[in-house]
């Protein structure tokens, strides 16, 4: 009786750790990595499209230096440099996905996202005018992140007024 008990004992836990799940390795590959960046991006299209009329707000209140229109420069520039950043790991330009918008191609970049960006940069460049108008100081990381915000600004604006609109719900056409 002890032999049969202990052969079944010993079943039951030869087939217990048989069962046991064998850690597997997770490797992550190079089309992981290419789709976790595109998430990325289309993530921040998606809040620069939620920001979009935080800045035309601030942009059409910014008459004065405030800590508050501060922290909305720092975080415009630093939004439009994670999109950079972005489309670097990528190996893509923002500039070209912007042609290839320009001509009527398929582009990373959505007329919505376009838009916002547009309406954040107007927000960067009057504010920027004001700080220095009214000899406040500008940090030179500010300044930085401000030319490569302004940089593809023109053709932005281009593309932005090529676009019709049956909505009329560009905003960054609005803004004077």
């Amino acid at each position: 009786m002890k032999s049969k008990l202990c052969i079944i004992l010993m079943s039951l836990l030869t087939v217990a750790c048989s069962q046991a799940n064998t850690p597997k390795k997770d490797v992550i590959t190079e089309a992981d990595v290419t789709q976790a960046s595109e998430a990325s991006l289309y993530a921040q299209f998606n809040q620069l499209y939620y920001t979009k009329f935080l800045y035309k707000a601030a942009y059409n209140e910014a008459d004065k230096v405030t800590e508050t229109n501060d922290q909305l420069l720092s975080y415009a520039t630093f939004l439009m440099h994670a999109v950079n950043t972005t489309y670097d790991s990528l190996n893509l330009k923002l500039n070209d996905d912007l042609d290839l918008m320009a001509s009527g191609k398929k582009s990373k970049i959505s007329i919505d996202a376009l838009d916002s960006l547009c309406v954040s940069n107007k927000y960067i460049e009057k504010y920027i005018k004001l700080k220095e108008k009214n000899g406040n100081k500008v940090s030179a990381e500010a300044k930085e992140l401000s030319k490569e915000a302004l940089a593809l600004q023109p053709k932005i604006e281009k593309i932005i007024m090529k676009t019709d609109s049956p909505l009329n719900d560009i905003e960054c056409k609005k803004l004077k």
